[in-house]
């Protein structure tokens, strides 16, 4: 049901006016659901009585966003500027985006924005901004920016819906399967995630969801037309199913049905009383931190205890924590905690902290912790693993087992058995891998005596004896190669006066490969930062393209792809670069290459080899073989395109 009901379109049409993309005067202090007229904007144009109710009539797009836009106009979200244009082709500002939201939701406490230098006194956003900030919804750029008039991007506008009406998955890949999803913040891909899960973020029809771009005020409508079916301000208005938004004040029966899933916004009456409520899919509380919630009679699978929850006593199948500080009282099959500091009375099947602290008061079977979490537990536990560096387990409970797959962690928690597999099986190789990495080594006889140059016919270096072992770090076009001694001595060396070996080499074959924890101690332990949150490693020894997510000193690989590198002639030489550019394709005399990534002058990430009457030229991977280029499987190749510009590379 795509329905939207009269008593609450005048506080709708202040978020309308932040829709309209135009300007708009501050907000009033008068209570938005009082039946008062609006705030005068440039988009409320008086009109002759006569025609006051007249609907105003609007060209919709005849595309996708038509149906969103239909929807949005009619339940007061939406409307045009001046000349009723919808404008659904203009991008939204962070600004008007938490406008919507906080009164979506009827939010109204506010935080103190004072550390945010970009705000401007007295705009009309700063009510806006402060109360989105103060539920949890925003959060600045940085410390001290808010940045209030940029466009928000798609990412971002995902994010904080996901934030707003409490969406969460326990799917934590979805976003993967956008075609860009490499590109998604770390972030911002719970939310997506999630999102996508519910079909609520359906990207575009290649399979793209761009997340770095701006969001339209059509994408904005699509968004909301697909979140919700229902808005409601009167327990009356509540539908027998869909999705529904209560933005209402008014308190809900304590007898109520609905097949679907519930939003309680945070206007709602605190004190909360479920005698019998049967909701088929969720419930989720948005009502804020004085909410006292007895829903001893709620039946549900899924409670989402939203940002700024308060005490919670319910019974779920699967129960989410999330933001703010949650007190709950109850028991569940599944607890899972997203954010901040909760705390749990009951008894739960399997516990799942992904972010913040949780104190459990009670049993649980199994628990997983993940990266920076704390669990603190009173009652028993089967099971209890480290998913994480930096865990802390404490309490006055105990566990018969521990598990640790992450390092760094504190355990004051009693048990019965420790199983240090992180050690065992993770940090002993990410510890020794500066010992274990090697590089491609091409050894190259020098032939007569000759010398090593500072540049190439420049100053004299050393003297290099007929027989002596050098080796090629890089072989540009012409009559010099750069070398380096057996003691780490480099200069140029005249190219003709040594051998340089035939392919192949020896040293691999592409079949080996290191372990993942040698991978991740290798950049850690290296100390490599990248400007984005990706990081590239060209490992010449085993001929792989390494590709991680993090930042500096907890890298995590997410892809590993055979490659070709340089040739013996022609090595791709090793340091420390950043991809600057991607391009279409590269033409040859005999063959061409697609989908580029360069990242060291004409230096490039790239498919194999094609011939220009069809088919391959040269497919064959996993020796080095090209003339310092870094060949690749054609889906591959494509996946480096979708890598950041600024984005670290490492040749080793």
């Amino acid at each position: 049901m795509k329905n939207r009901f009269l008593s609450a379109l005048v506080l709708l049409l202040v978020c309308a006016q932040l829709l309209s993309g135009v300007t708009f005067a501050a907000p009033t202090e008068a209570d938005p659901a009082e039946p008062a007229a609006p705030v005068e904007t440039p988009a409320d144009i008086s009109t002759p009585s006569d025609e006051e109710d007249k609907p105003i009539e609007y060209e919709y797009p005849d595309d996708w966003s038509r149906p969103a836009l239909i929807f949005t106009v009619e339940n007061g979200i939406l409307a045009g500027d001046e000349n009723h244009k919808l404008n659904p082709g203009n991008n939204i500002t962070r600004a008007e985006m938490a406008a919507v939201l906080v009164r979506l939701l009827g939010a109204k406490e506010a935080a103190d924005l004072t550390a945010f230098t970009d705000l401007e006194k007295g705009a009309w956003y700063m009510t806006e901004l402060a109360a989105a900030v103060k539920a949890g919804i925003f959060s600045g750029v940085s410390a001290t920016s808010m940045q209030p008039n940029a466009p928000i991007t798609r990412e971002q506008a995902v994010v904080v819906l996901s934030r707003a009406f409490g969406i969460v998955s326990e799917d934590r890949t979805a976003y993967k399967n956008f075609s860009d999803g490499s590109q998604v913040s770390p972030y911002a891909r719970d939310a997506l995630s999630a999102m996508r899960e519910m079909g609520m973020a359906n990207g575009y029809e290649d399979g793209s969801f761009r997340p770095q771009a701006s969001i339209t005020r059509a994408e904005v409508a699509q968004l909301l037309y697909n979140l919700f079916d229902c808005i409601a301000d009167t327990p009356e208005e509540l539908p027998a199913s869909g999705w529904v938004l209560y933005r209402g004040a008014e308190k809900l029966p304590e007898t109520l049905t609905l097949d679907g899933t519930l939003i309680l916004g945070q206007a709602i009456d605190h004190e909360v009383t479920a005698a019998d409520w049967s909701i088929s899919g969720a419930l989720h509380i948005r009502a804020g931190k004085e909410l006292q919630a007895n829903l001893s009679g709620l039946k549900t699978k899924k409670l989402v205890c939203a940002p700024l929850s308060g005490t919670v006593q319910a019974q779920a199948g699967e129960v989410w924590l999330w933001g703010g500080g949650t007190d709950f009282t109850g028991d569940a099959d599944k607890l899972i905690a997203v954010d901040a500091t909760h705390t749990a009375t009951g008894t739960y099947g399997d516990v799942t902290v992904r972010a913040g602290a949780l104190t459990v008061n009670g049993d649980l079977k199994t628990a997983s912790c993940g990266l920076a979490t704390h669990l603190t537990l009173s009652g028993s536990a089967d099971k209890i693993t480290v998913d994480g560096k930096y865990v802390t387990l404490d309490g006055t409970g105990k566990a018969k087992l521990i598990v640790i797959n992450g390092g760094d962690f504190s355990i004051t928690l009693a048990y019965d058995e420790l199983d240090d597999a992180w050690y065992r099986e993770y940090q002993h190789d990410h510890d020794n891998a500066l010992s274990t990495v090697k590089t491609q080594v091409i050894p190259c006889p020098v032939e007569k005596d000759t010398a090593m140059y500072t540049t190439q016919g420049g100053t004299k270096i050393r003297d290099l004896p007929a027989g002596t072992i050098i080796y090629n770090e890089f072989h540009p076009a012409g009559t010099w190669f750069y070398a380096s001694c057996a003691d780490g001595t480099k200069g140029w060396v005249p190219r003709w006066d040594c051998y340089i070996p035939d392919d192949p080499p020896g040293a691999t074959d592409g079949s080996y490969d290191y372990s993942k924890a040698t991978k991740e101690g290798f950049v850690d332990l290296k100390g490599y930062s990248s400007k984005t949150g990706y990081l590239v490693w060209i490992s010449r020894y085993t001929q792989k393209v390494i590709v991680y997510t993090g930042s500096a000193g907890d890298w995590e690989v997410i892809k590993t792809f055979p490659c070709s590198s340089g040739a013996n002639n022609c090595p791709t030489p090793t340091g420390i670069f950043a991809i600057y550019a991607h391009d279409g394709g590269w033409n040859f005399d005999n063959y061409y290459v697609t989908t580029v990534t360069l990242f060291n002058g004409d230096m490039a990430f790239h498919s194999i080899l094609y011939n220009y009457s069809g088919g391959t030229y040269d497919a064959e991977l996993g020796y080095p073989k090209s003339h310092g280029c870094i060949r690749m499987n054609p889906e591959d190749a494509a996946y480096m395109q979708d890598l950041p510009i600024g984005t670290t590379v490492v040749v080793y």
